[in-house]
């Protein structure tokens, strides 16, 4: 394979071509919303993290152009574009949940809500892409129906269930999950997570409700045989949960905000590139650690995290997630033809590349304004359906219980997730 593929230049152009998207939309939309929030370095974060992944991919596309084959990169760099992106990913998941478990005691965890914000938050979008890979799938396969009914809708309920009972092909399409770039399959470490945090409130002595302790149990228990998740990927979990004790220390935050801790959080990443293989081994996951733990207590390596732009890149972070695959699946194979694709060269390639970046920037700007955050608006409506359906019938009881009812969601009624 032609080295020239995995190129800095190629990538660093890209990264700043994004950037540079962002700027603008924050110039003609306005800054995101919290400016200024105590974990704005981790906002900022996320949106290049995004990035990396399609970076990721984009060059995982030119071999397999040319092979039939869907591997990682050879280039280290762009090995850990994905790696080292999903890993922090999942510390930054970890770290948020933590902390608001640690932060019960001032702000009691409303589980219900929790439950509600974090599937509403995660599943409007995700059913857009996933539709649109139903699509892209139906044309594939020449808008006939090849599989019987029952498997099309088993297809469909796994795809729908975030891929946690499996990602199978959709009407016979070999591969189907190649549209999507298969970046479902860490959605259910996510939700194994989410469904994991009553155990975590409960080792560290605060009281979830019995059902919900219940949940956190199984969803433990399913971990490995029912959900067939790898014990390594869990690793940054840890990472993000050792992180959220650590920012309580004053001195640990005073620390990281020095500037030339920059140069650490740098150093850190760029040994992960240069000393390992995964960034799942023991010493990925240790090296992504220091790196997360000194952004987690503010440190936003010489501004670049906590700029206006780069916080807007990071809150269209879910939605270019999940549809840079589309589009370099919709370039390659719609727009393009594999066929003649596979006969560029690299720079060829790369041109194609960075032609998508500021596409691939709107588009997910658009979705999330159009998709992730009406969605997310709607949690409070939602829970006062489901709180009014909880409500006993006998008006004598509703009377009685009126003023206790107010005082418990006034007291767990913390933010949205």
């Amino acid at each position: 394979m032609d080295p020239s593929i995995y190129s800095v230049w190629g990538a660093a152009a890209a990264f700043v071509l994004a950037w540079l998207t962002a700027y603008v939309l924050r110039r003609v939309f306005g800054a995101p919303r919290d400016e200024g929030g105590r974990f704005a370095s981790i906002d900022g974060l996320r949106g290049f993290l995004a990035f990396s992944v399609f970076m990721h991919h984009s060059v995982i596309w030119f071999v397999y152009l040319r092979t039939g084959s869907w591997v990682a990169p050879a280039s280290p760099l762009f090995r850990q574009f994905g790696d080292s992106a999903v890993a922090l990913f999942f510390m930054i998941t970890a770290f948020l949940f933590t902390s608001k478990v640690i932060g019960s005691d001032r702000r009691p965890i409303d589980w219900t809500r929790l439950y509600v914000g974090r599937f509403l938050r995660l599943f409007p979008m995700y059913a857009v892409a996933v539709a649109a890979m139903g699509v892209m799938a139906w044309q594939l396969t020449g808008r006939h129906r090849y599989v019987e009914w029952p498997a099309l809708l088993d297809e469909l309920v796994r795809w729908a269930g975030f891929t946690i009972g499996g990602r199978p092909n959709v009407n016979g399409l070999p591969d189907t999950a190649i549209l999507i770039a298969g970046v479902t399959w860490s959605l259910p470490y996510e939700w194994w997570f989410y469904l994991s945090l009553p155990v975590l409130a409960w080792l560290t002595r605060h009281r979830p409700p019995a059902p919900a302790l219940m949940l956190g149990a199984v969803t433990i228990l399913l971990a490995v045989e029912g959900w067939g998740l790898a014990p390594e990927r869990l690793l940054p979990f840890v990472g993000g949960m050792v992180s959220a004790w650590l920012v309580r220390d004053e001195r640990f935050v005073a620390l990281a905000k020095r500037r030339l801790t920059g140069l650490v959080v740098a150093g850190a990443l760029a040994a992960t590139v240069l000393f390992t293989q995964t960034a799942y081994s023991a010493l990925g996951v240790s090296l992504l650690f220091v790196a997360f733990a000194l952004i987690s207590a503010g440190n936003d390596l010489f501004g670049l995290l906590s700029s206006p732009a780069s916080r807007t890149l990071g809150e269209v972070t879910y939605s270019m997630y999940l549809i840079h695959g589309l589009v370099l699946s919709l370039a390659f194979r719609f727009v393009f033809g594999m066929g003649p694709a596979a006969h560029w060269s690299p720079l060829h390639h790369w041109v194609v590349i960075l032609g998508l970046t500021v596409p691939l920037v709107v588009l997910s700007y658009g979705c999330y304004r159009a998709v992730e955050a009406p969605a997310q608006r709607l949690t409070p409506y939602v829970m006062a359906l489901l709180r009014q359906s909880s409500r006993p019938r006998n008006p004598r009881i509703l009377d009685s219980s009126a003023s206790s009812a107010g005082a418990y969601a006034e007291s767990r009624g913390g933010p949205s997730a």
